[in-house]
């Protein structure tokens, strides 16, 4: 187990950009899900709204992801959504091989410490 006094900070953009990731499957789709959405990735990147905000607006302005209005599965409007560019792409894979070798500390459902 680690130290108690050891904490791991993933930084905001490396908690999108792996999220975009995971959502790739998704780039240049008509239709989306609402992950692809600034409240879908607030929520699952556990962020606040305008945290997603300035930060989408340095990864586009840096060329690492492409914002798009897009139609929303289960929404009636368009939605403004975001994907990976293909440097985004490459800087992600990047940062992956970068945070799968820093150990984290999680709780279980039990509220069990446990280190991965």
């Amino acid at each position: 187990m680690a130290a108690s006094d050891a904490r791991v900070n993933v930084a905001v953009s490396d908690r999108i950009m792996m999220h975009l990731w995971e959502q790739d499957h998704q780039a240049d789709h008509y239709l989306v899900s609402f992950e692809m959405t600034r409240p879908g990735i607030a929520e699952v990147c556990a962020l606040h709204l305008p945290n997603v905000s300035r930060t989408m607006r340095e990864l586009v302005t840096n060329g690492l992801v492409s914002e798009h209005t897009r139609a929303v599965r289960g929404e009636d409007r368009r939605q403004k959504t975001w994907q990976l560019t293909e440097e985004g792409r490459k800087e992600s894979r990047n940062r992956i091989e970068k945070l799968r070798l820093t150990k984290v500390l999680i709780r279980d459902k039990k509220g069990k410490l446990l280190e991965i």
